[in-house]
């Protein structure tokens, strides 16, 4: 029986909250700033679910999963990662308690092997009967940014291939006001539509509003999420990420959210910004290889 322990970061720069439960970050906010990490205002914890915005991990598979040039339907979407006990590392200098949050360092540290998964979700692919795995997350805290990355290293005397992406959802003032830039020209694949036809992005920001967006960018550059509303950019800045996933529900998809349960209205509050290794660019790594995804978070 594990207790749901929810671990605070701090320094002079801001403060910052984390869950054992999955790993998941639940807020950030600089000091002087409203929160960066936007979640939903009836979040709860509940053993076997994902908890709702923040930023998830998603891992060892992205959405219903890909294999074989082809997607699958995995029934739990996004992996086991963000439905998995993650162990503190032993140095990692963050407190935290059952009830409420107790203040900390700057930085922490956690690891997942195939066995803290729940029961039955490894092996994830067919061909790879075997998997052996040490993840390992840090959360890094500065002045006024954050960094995320996670390293995935294989243990095992096979090849293993995973998924991954850092589901952050960034808090904007209202969508109207929301405007990403960096992605001009590059290549998408549009996930509101059947079969995902790929499209490219026109020479202009991509602009948010009732329509629902989710769209795979083939990416790796830099971005700024300008917020017209609360007077400030976010920019966000990745590495091991040949692609950015850019999603909002919209009007229809956001009122009928079940897995954040939102109240009404909310979705209109984020913008999900994600560093991704998915679908033809999932990882595959020989015996004794890592490779880390990171995201770091800037406020200006």
């Amino acid at each position: 029986m594990h207790d749901f322990v929810i671990r605070t970061l701090s320094n002079a720069g801001g403060t910052a909250a984390i869950s054992d439960y999955g790993t998941h970050l639940l807020r950030w906010a600089p000091a002087g700033q409203p929160d960066v990490i936007w979640t939903p205002s009836t979040w709860r914890f509940e053993n076997g679910r994902p908890l709702g915005g923040g930023v998830p991990i998603c891992f060892p598979w992205f959405g219903p999963g890909y294999a074989h040039g082809r997607q699958t339907a995995k029934s739990s979407i996004h992996g086991f990662a963000r439905r998995s006990w993650w162990r503190l590392d032993s140095d990692s200098s963050a407190g935290g308690q059952s009830v409420g949050d107790q203040s900390a360092g700057s930085c922490i540290r956690y690891v997942l092997e195939p066995a803290d998964a729940p029961a039955g979700e490894v092996p994830w692919l067919d061909d790879e009967p075997n998997p052996r795995f040490r993840a390992v997350y840090d959360v890094t805290l500065q002045a006024r940014s954050l960094t995320m990355a996670l390293t995935v290293a294989n243990t095992g005397e096979a090849p293993l291939t995973f998924e991954a992406a850092l589901h952050s959802y960034l808090h904007v003032g209202d969508l109207d006001g929301a405007r990403l830039r960096g992605l001009e020209g590059s290549t998408y694949l549009d996930a509101t539509i059947a079969g995902f036809p790929p499209k490219t992005q026109a020479d202009e920001d991509v602009t948010f509003g009732d329509s629902a967006v989710d769209r795979v960018y083939y990416s790796d550059r830099p971005l700024e999420l300008h917020d017209a509303v609360l007077g400030r950019t976010i920019r966000i800045d990745k590495s091991g990420s040949p692609q950015t996933v850019v999603w909002n529900p919209g009007r229809t998809g956001g009122e009928a959210l079940a897995n954040t349960r939102p109240g009404a209205g909310e979705w209109r509050g984020f913008v999900a910004v994600e560093a991704a290794i998915c679908r033809d660019k999932a990882v595959t790594l020989a015996p004794d290889a890592s490779h880390t995804l990171a995201q770091t978070l800037t406020v200006a």
